[in-house]
């Protein structure tokens, strides 16, 4: 009897002592992070971190992608090698189109993106037909971006037409559904889609069939599409009626260059109503300020009980932790989650000042000399693990983008919108249709 009544009251004290845990656990590590500089601490370099530990903390966090599409990737795993060998990888990519030299590399690049727009148009809209319903907006731009990242970076080599349309057209419907269901889903109902995930790697493995090379394609379509198509979409989404902002990517194709993509002495002295004074780098960073691919980046790491309380835990009888619904054993760790709410940066007023949701390009130029300060645009990310396309997307976006406007030009097509701006979803009610 007295057994049972010291085991009730010990229960009582762990049940009191496992609130007030969870509840300094909770104000200390599940929390967000909502300063540029408290970004940084969590995601930069420090003397604390060694990269195992960065990797470690990402690949926790992203459990869920790993589940879903089986990936191997440096992205949900801890291996340094796996790391070294995907950034290694991706540089090469890089590099291999700047042997070209810069002007070459972005004009090969932009006549794979022209072909890639112009075939998509053929296949899809009628040019006898002047009654066409239209044509989704958001898939148009996925099947598009997924030709270009194919035949104009992963495998340069690959014929734009040799490209299975329904394979393009399979691979980006499901990648965006098992994605969605990664977020939405129990894992059981993951794990049901184990035949639309066989479909999709069959059809990634077609597209991309040099197995030395890539003998998980996966592993760098999802990385490389997923964002870039978003990244269009939006900026699109942004600019399309506004004739001046079309006029800076109508003139990029005139010269695509990393010189004319960004600033220039004059732009940055030119008068706020002169128009020649944008850059298409001032436009996509705005989008990507707005419209951040990831607007939370979590890591998540393993966090021990305190002693006390293993030790509370080992003491209390079985089925009294059982009915006080006390879980686990006494030195099971438990998983905490840090989030860098880069959305809150991105739209804070305090940084960007009382406009900061309006879609400004212009406010860029009084930012381009704050590079000693602490960074404020997350959009890929920062520290050891940030994004090794940082420099790559943001021009290969610009000229995507003037291709599509210039494809639509030629045929004589225009957008139809809503007032909601999309992202991986919500993009009903946008349309290409005839002018």
């Amino acid at each position: 009897m007295y057994l049972i009544l010291l085991s009730v009251l010990l229960g009582a004290i762990l049940t009191l002592y496992s609130v007030l845990s969870a509840s300094s656990y909770s104000d200390k590590s599940s929390r967000s992070h909502t300063t540029p500089r408290e970004i940084v601490q969590l995601l930069g370099y420090s003397s604390s971190s060694s990269i195992t530990q960065h990797l470690h903390s990402r690949a926790l966090a992203n459990q869920r992608l790993r589940r879903a599409f089986r990936l191997t990737n440096t992205f949900v795993s801890d291996e340094v090698e796996v790391h070294d060998a995907f950034v290694g990888r991706m540089n090469e990519l890089i590099r291999g189109q700047s042997r070209l030299g810069s002007a070459k590399q972005w004009m090969t690049f932009l006549q794979v993106s022209r072909r890639a727009v112009s075939s998509e148009l053929n296949s899809f809209i009628d040019p006898s037909s002047s009654s066409s319903s239209g044509y989704a907006f958001a898939e148009f731009i996925q099947i598009v971006t997924l030709k270009i990242i194919i035949a104009g970076f992963l495998d340069p080599n690959r014929d734009i037409d040799e490209l299975d349309a329904e394979g393009l057209r399979v691979s980006a419907t499901l990648i965006m559904k098992l994605w969605t269901l990664s977020k939405t889903a129990h894992w059981s109902s993951i794990d049901s889609s184990e035949s639309e995930l066989t479909t999709l790697n069959e059809h990634l493995c077609r597209l991309l069939p040099d197995r030395e090379m890539y003998p998980d394609p996966i592993n760098f379509v999802i990385p490389t599409w997923e964002t870039l198509w978003r990244l269009v979409a939006t900026c699109i989404a942004r600019i399309y009626k506004d004739v001046p902002y079309r006029d800076v990517f109508r003139n990029f194709l005139d010269e695509p260059t990393y010189q004319r993509f960004g600033p220039s002495n004059s732009r940055s002295r030119a008068d706020d109503t002169d128009i020649s004074d944008l850059c298409a780098s001032w436009i996509i960073n705005e989008t990507l300020r707005l419209h951040p691919p990831s607007k939370h980046i979590s890591r998540s790491f393993v966090v021990g009980k305190p002693f006390i309380l293993q030790f509370m835990i080992s003491f209390t009888p079985r089925c009294i932790a059982g009915w006080l619904k006390l879980e686990g054993d006494a030195s099971s760790p438990q998983i905490r989650s840090q989030v860098a709410d880069v959305e809150k940066v991105h739209l804070s007023t305090d940084i960007w000042g009382p406009n900061a949701l309006d879609f400004e390009p212009r406010r860029w130029r009084s930012l381009n000399d704050r590079r000693d300060r602490t960074p404020t645009l997350f959009a890929f990310g920062d520290g050891p693990l940030m994004c090794v396309g940082k420099k790559w997307a943001p021009m290969a976006a610009a000229l995507m983008i003037a291709a599509i406007f210039e494809g639509f030009e030629a045929e004589g097509l225009d957008i139809e919108g809503t007032s909601t701006i999309g992202g991986r979803a919500g993009w009903d009610g946008w349309r290409i249709s005839r002018v």
